[in-house]
């Protein structure tokens, strides 16, 4: 199934297409398989705070090897079951394939800095293990399903720079360890909703450029006594779409 649910992957974000690791164009042609084998520098290689033994995939895509070593890509060692997908500024286009909902030991998700358009499929919030969801710099419509609001391990959620739009729901409220929230330059509506002070853990939130108003919630405003921390909204008099946010009383700026 994993290996299906990855070819499916490739074609569904125009794999043949990328920028790297692309499929060669004779599978049963060892010098094809090599010569694509050495376009591939892209490694699944990033930060984990659990360290986890993992095998990182070097290979190109589709070739007769296991996927675990198709760049990119890493699986746990033990299992052999996909841990992370990586790819930032690889010429990914096409869409989101729900089949990775069966993914089910996958942590990192990882897809930014192309043009992947349509929706983020709800699908996805039954990915239990997932720590990091980051599809920045993309061209994804429509809300974010309330079902991502339903991963209970996800830490950092990152959407910003795409075409999201809608308002954003209370039961974002309900992330137990979520430490980073980047949701700016979008189009989302309405207001910042007060549930998002139950996070104790959030030191980084970002909501400027949208058409946001009302007030940032008081209970937000703890962000700016945490670690490193981040709190932006359109928060300048003047802008069009204005959110109530004193720089140093909460808001840590209020950017462009």
């Amino acid at each position: 199934v994993q290996r299906y649910v990855m070819a499916v992957f490739y074609f569904s974000t125009g794999g043949g297409t990328w920028d790297e690791c692309n499929a060669p164009k004779n599978y049963s042609d060892p010098a094809a398989i090599a010569l694509a084998n050495s376009g591939c520098t892209v490694l699944a290689d990033g930060f984990d705070a659990f360290h986890f033994n993992t095998t990182i995939g070097t290979d190109s895509w589709l070739t007769p090897v296991n996927e675990c070593d198709w760049g990119g890509l890493a699986c746990l060692n033990e299992t052999l079951c996909m841990d992370r997908i990586e790819f930032e500024k690889n010429g990914l286009s096409g869409t989101l394939p729900i089949e990775l909902q069966n993914l089910n030991d996958l942590r990192y998700m990882y897809i930014e800095q192309g043009t992947t358009y349509g929706t983020i499929p709800s699908e996805y919030g039954t990915l239990s293990q997932l720590v990091a969801l980051d599809l920045d710099f993309n061209n994804l419509t429509s809300t974010i399903p309330p079902e991502i609001f339903d991963l209970k391990c996800l830490v950092h959620l990152d959407l910003n720079n795409n075409m999201l739009n809608g308002t954003i729901a209370t039961e974002i409220g309900q992330f137990k360890f979520l430490q980073f929230l980047q949701l700016h330059v979008n189009s989302f509506s309405g207001t910042i909703p007060d549930t998002l002070g139950n996070l104790k853990y959030l030191r980084i939130a970002e909501f400027h450029l949208n058409e946001l108003t009302g007030s940032m919630p008081l209970s937000m405003c703890a962000i700016s006594n945490r670690h490193d921390p981040s709190l932006t909204a359109d928060c300048d008099i003047g802008d069009a779409f204005y959110v109530n946010c004193s720089v140093h009383d909460c808001c840590t700026s209020c950017p462009f």
